[in-house]
């Protein structure tokens, strides 16, 4: 791997071989250590003695100026080394490429004593298919680890892509192979015509390239293989030194850990399913998944530390300097097998008939992987490689949507800066979507929250327009008399049986002017969101299927909830739909779209002389709402009002959750004014 390891340990190279034929005689024969005088010995000379003591004092001179040349290369041997030493203590302050270490200079490398200990080396083996949506993230993730890239081999298998994974390989090798040790691409041959998505032949092939990553990290000679697959994101920069650490010296983390680890996986999150992760519990003997009572303490991080599991994948490390990862291997089958014929089982039973255990890590945070394809979830025209592919793409975006919304802004999804190109063609382009106006409510000091709505709106391709939202916090009493506000007689909020508060007078203010604008320009649709929402997998596609499905089947209705809080469990769904129901009393107005009949209607009751909270006045003007004396004081209630179902938006925080903020509830009860 390294260049301090040019001849794997166990061989010998072409000159060593020929400095011991050499010498063969000298190491076979005899050697006599009591020498005799010899019989024909004569005394010597005088001319000779001369001879000699001047051939002494030149060796005399030789052997100073040796001793000479010993103490000056001593000296200045121990100068560079404490200069190195001094060197590496020195923090890294270089912020405008965290790359990872990818310096020559052996001064980053561990030091023990007067001698320089280079870190393990490690293959990284990548099986790359149909993943050019994801590798310029995934690769950002490899760049960063803080670890001797001059250490490091990959290697990339890709093979039966329909997409650009191929080239964006490429452009990326082109700007870091200098970096590290070798990087190289092996691109497969069409693979597509001979085998369907999952049968038997697929999980053949997939086996089969999985165990030439493995041969090959073997032939390296490298002491530690890293196979983590092309769309999970590292967000650590620890992760794989990390790893490795806790493979050579588990002892320092569980004391009966004596041996260092065979195989470790860091816990990887998922964004997609709260029940999802890249290990397994329990596993049946024949190699199927089994429930374990452990599973959610160690993936919800309840407990935490280094845990012995069945089954890791998608990313684990392998320690090639273990006796025992010999015995692993993902093909063929091991003697005997009759489990599925899928490369994980098969490792993992390879695994357990050697007695190999693997080990899941969950000290760390370490990042993040897309959940599996639902087959029910694949979609669109083309072939089962493609339906597949449009399905992981809509997951990966919401994976980065996610990762914004868990890390509150603290961290990003980002590409290589060699492929920020790549990752920007790959975005949709931004457009209404087929509405006159998309607008998001967004108070002017929740600078945080704009942030968030403007990199979800670009990574879903939606063109919205930035509305400042009515601040509850910033009006008085003045204000509102001003406008004519009244409270409804009798209004209490359901809840905490209080007044309005003048946030909610706010937020009602901020959602009535749309309806107003949406009259005044002649809009005949448009979308309102407000800005705390969470948008679900595929959110433009679901969208625009609830749209026909309403055209189609209910075309006169007036609004319809993409996101709220159902407060019924007997709601209906509309006949002849698969994504529609009729709303029953509802909470929240986070998302819904709504045609010019229907702000019309809103706009027609006056509500500002008569206010309840927004989300209380809709289902009063659909006429489903549990307080009839506030119903009776709206006529007509005609609003033709619809739901998605499933709800496409959701709020991104709930009441007790860390880092939720309500705008509405922390300011001041208008009967207190």
């Amino acid at each position: 791997m390294g260049k301090a390891h040019k001849h794997p340990p166990g061989k010998t190279t072409s000159s060593t071989k020929l400095e011991n034929s050499n010498n063969t005689q000298a190491v076979n024969s005899p050697i006599n250590t009591h020498r005799s005088q010899p019989k024909n010995f004569q005394k010597v000379s005088s001319s000779t003695k001369d001879l000699i003591k001047h051939m002494s004092m030149k060796a005399v001179l030789f052997l100073i100026l040796c001793m000479a040349i010993r103490v000056i290369y001593t000296h200045s041997y121990e100068a560079t080394l404490e200069h190195r030493q001094t060197n590496a203590q020195k923090p890294d302050v270089d912020t405008e490429a965290p790359m990872g270490i990818h310096d020559d200079n052996p001064t980053l490398c561990v030091q023990a004593g007067y001698t320089v200990v280079l870190p393990p080396t490690v293959f990284i083996g990548v099986l790359v298919r149909n993943k050019a949506h994801a590798l310029p993230y995934f690769l950002h993730g490899l760049e960063m680890q803080d670890y001797l890239t001059k250490r490091v081999q990959l290697l990339f298998l890709a093979d039966n892509s329909i997409d650009d994974s191929v080239n964006v390989i490429s452009q990326w090798i082109d700007s870091v192979s200098e970096r590290y040790h070798q990087v190289n691409l092996e691109i497969g041959g069409d693979y597509l015509a001979h085998s369907k998505m999952w049968s038997t032949e697929h999980y053949e092939h997939v086996a089969l390239l999985r165990q030439r990553l493995l041969n090959a990290a073997r032939k390296s000679w490298a002491d530690f293989y890293l196979t983590i697959d092309a769309d999970v994101i590292l967000m650590n920069p620890g992760t794989l030194k990390h790893l490795i650490e806790s493979a050579q010296n588990p002892g320092k983390i569980v004391s009966e850990l004596r041996d260092p680890l065979p195989v470790i996986s860091p816990l990887m999150n998922c964004t997609s399913s709260e029940f999802y992760s890249n290990f397994w519990g329990a596993m049946t003997e024949t190699g199927y998944y089994a429930r374990s009572d452990t599973y959610f303490d160690i993936q919800r991080r309840l407990v935490i530390g280094l845990f012995e599991v069945p089954m890791v994948h998608s990313i684990f490390l392998v320690n090639l300097r273990h006796k025992l990862s010999d015995n692993l291997r993902y093909f063929p089958p091991p003697f005997g097998y009759k489990g599925p014929l899928d490369d994980l089982i098969i490792f993992a039973r390879s695994a357990q008939l050697s007695h190999v255990p693997f080990y899941l890590d969950n000290r760390e945070f370490y990042g993040y992987l897309p959940a599996p394809v639902d087959e029910s979830d694949v979609f669109g025209p083309g072939s089962p490689t493609e339906q597949w592919l449009r399905r992981e793409v809509e997951l990966f975006v919401h994976l980065r949507l996610e990762v914004l919304i868990d890390q509150e802004d603290s961290m990003r999804v980002l590409p290589s800066e060699s492929l920020k190109d790549v990752a920007e063609n790959h975005l949709p382009p931004r457009s209404k979507l087929g509405f006159d106006e998309v607008y998001y409510i967004n108070l002017l000091r929740r600078k945080d929250r704009r942030a968030k709505m403007e990199y979800f709106l670009d990574q879903l391709g939606i063109a919205a327009r930035h509305v400042v939202a009515v601040d509850g916090m910033l009006l008085t009493s003045e204000n509102i008399t001003k406008l004519g506000i009244k409270q409804l007689p009798g209004y209490a909020d359901p809840y905490h049986k209080r007044a309005l508060k003048f946030g909610e007078i706010g937020c009602f203010l901020s959602h009535y002017r749309l309806w107003r604008e949406m009259e005044d320009r002649g809009y005949e649709r448009i979308m309102i969101l407000e800005d705390d929402v969470r948008f679900a997998p595929g959110f433009v596609r679901n969208l625009a299927g609830v749209l026909s499905e309403a055209d189609t089947i209910k075309p006169d209705w007036e609004l319809i909830y993409i996101g709220r809080k159902r407060m019924s469990k007997h709601e209906k769904r509309v006949p002849g739909t698969s994504n529609l129901a009729y709303p029953d009393y509802t909470y929240w107005t986070l998302g819904y779209l709504l045609k010019r009949s229907g702000a019309r209607k809103l706009l027609a009751q006056d509500p500002l002389r008569r206010m309840v909270a927004v989300d209380e006045y809709l289902p009063i003007m659909f006429d489903r709402h549990p307080q009839k004396a506030w119903l009776e004081q709206f006529k007509p209630r005609n609003l033709v009002a619809l739901s998605a179902e499933p709800l496409l938006v959701e709020p991104q925080r709930y009441t007790g959750e860390k880092h939720y903020v309500s705008d509405t509830e922390d300011s001041e009860v208008l009967s207190d004014k």
